[in-house]
Parts: structure tokens; sequence; C-alpha cells
């Protein structure tokens, strides 16, 4: 991995960190999305592709935690990458 890699990956995981502790990443359509845990939850895309979270997660930035998602109607669980310095 090259310094600009690495520093893209450093900052995915500040933005992540200035969004909060309820927050974590996943990847879809190879667009890295954060997803913000509430009464309704919101899923925000980024300017990151998954390249460059897989890239945070093999520099030890992040960590995959699994996030209880409930409602009134129905309960389900999904998996994010989550910062390890919020930890």
């Amino acid at each position: 991995m090259n310094k600009f890699d690495e520093d893209r990956a450093r900052k995915l995981v500040k933005q992540l960190d200035s969004a909060g502790i309820n927050c974590g990443l996943f990847s879809i359509e190879g667009i890295v999305v954060m997803r913000c845990m509430g009464e309704p939850y919101t899923d925000t895309p980024t300017m990151f592709d998954e390249i460059v979270l897989q890239n945070a997660v093999a520099l030890n930035l992040l960590e995959r935690r699994k996030f209880i998602v409930s409602s009134v109607r129905e309960s389900a669980a999904c998996e994010l990458y989550t910062s390890k310095a919020n930890r």
C-alpha cells in the first residue's frame, strides 16, 4: 500500500470518528456507506470506495462489530466496521 492509499484510509477513519460512537461503515456495490444507529438509523454514502475500507482494515484501524437494530415492529442485526480509537 502506498502513502496515498494509507492517507485515504486514515481520512475515512477520521470521518467515522467525527460522526460519533454509534456509527459504523459497510460497503454496498463498491461504495462505503456510514450507518449511524438511532430511531430511525441513517445511511449516508461516503466519497470512498470499498478498497479504501479494506485498506483501513488492513492498517488495523477498524474492527467488525455486530449491532442490533430494533423497533416496535422488528429487530435485526447488522455488522459494521467501527473505529478502534472509539473503543
